[in-house]
C-alpha cells in the first residue's frame, strides 16, 4: 500500500550542468525499494499540488538517492532545497526490473536515464557478470559509482567511445545469453529494441513518461504495448522491450 513519509534532505547539490543528486534520510519503517522503482516527491508549495515522479537511483541503509535533471518550475524549486529541508516523499511505486537467475548483463544508459541503472548493478553485482555502457552529450556523471566494468560514450568525443551508446554496444560483441537493462531518451530504446531483436538477446527498459499522479488513477501516464494500452506508473515503469510498441 502507498503511503506518504517525512524525509529529511542530507544532500542536493549540482553533479552535472543541470544534473542534481538529492539524497533523503528516511524513517526506519520506510520500505525498501527494488531496482526500477521510482517515487513521488511532493514540493512545498501549496499552489503545486502534483507530486514529482523520480527514479530511484541508490538505497543505502534508509537513505534514498535520487538523480534528476532540471527542466521546469518544479524540478527547479526542488533543486533549491538545502541540507536540513524535509520533504514528503511517496513509498516505493510501479513495478522494477526483473533480476533473478541472470548470467551476462549488460546495463545501457543514456543521461539521466544512467540513473535508476546504479541501484540495479549495486544489486546485480553479488550475482551476475554485469557491464555498464553509458552514453552523454558531453559530461558524465554516476559512471564512476558503477561496481561493474563501465564504458563512456559522449556525442562529441569529451570522454570515452567518441559517439552514441548503440555505437558503442553495436562493436562489443555481447554473448547470446545477456539480458539487456535499458533507461535513457525514447530514440535510443527504440533502436535498442531493434538491436535485441536482431541479436536474440532479452531487453527490459524503464520507460520515463510524464506522470499526473503516479498511482494509476489519472492515466495520464499510457503507453502502447502489444498487448494494449498499460499505465507506466503501475504497469511499469519497466517492461519487456520487446512488447513495447515504439512508434506508436
Amino acid at each position: 500500500m502507498n503511503s506518504i513519509v517525512i524525509a529529511e534532505i542530507t544532500q542536493n547539490n549540482e553533479i552535472a550542468r543541470g544534473i542534481y543528486k538529492i539524497c533523503l534520510k528516511l524513517p526506519a519503517h520506510y520500505p525498501r525499494p527494488s531496482p526500477g522503482q521510482f517515487v513521488n516527491l511532493y514540493l512545498n508549495d501549496q499552489s503545486r499540488l502534483l507530486p514529482r515522479p523520480f527514479s530511484i537511483c541508490d538505497w543505502v541503509e534508509g537513505v534514498l538517492t535520487l538523480v534528476y535533471a532540471v527542466v521546469g518550475d518544479g524540478t527547479k524549486i526542488i533543486s533549491d532545497y538545502g541540507n536540513g529541508s524535509m520533504i514528503r516523499i511517496s513509498s516505493p511505486l510501479g513495478t522494477g526490473f526483473v533480476t533473478e537467475g541472470l548470467k551476462n548483463c549488460v546495463l545501457v544508459g543514456g543521461g539521466v536515464g544512467t540513473a535508476p541503472l546504479l541501484f540495479l548493478a549495486k544489486t546485480l553485482a553479488a550475482n551476475s557478470k554485469s557491464r555498464a555502457m553509458l552514453g552523454f552529450r558531453c559530461e558524465p556523471f554516476l559512471a564512476d559509482e558503477f561496481p561493474c566494468p563501465t564504458e563512456i560514450a559522449t556525442d562529441n568525443g569529451a570522454v570515452g567511445f567518441n559517439g552514441n551508446v548503440l555505437e558503442m554496444l553495436e562493436k562489443a560483441n555481447i554473448p547470446a545469453d545477456t539480458q539487456l537493462f535499458a533507461c535513457g531518451p525514447k530514440p535510443m530504446m527504440r533502436e535498442l529494441a531493434k538491436y535485441a531483436d536482431q541479436h536474440r538477446v532479452a531487453l527490459q527498459v524503464s520507460l520515463e513518461e510524464r506522470m499526473g499522479c503516479g498511482y494509476g488513477a489519472c492515466v495520464g501516464c499510457v503507453c502502447k504495448t502489444i498487448d494494449g494500452n498499460r499505465k507506466v506508473c503501475e504497469d511499469g515503469p519497466v517492461f519487456d522491450g520487446k512488447e513495447v510498441m515504439w512508434d506508436a
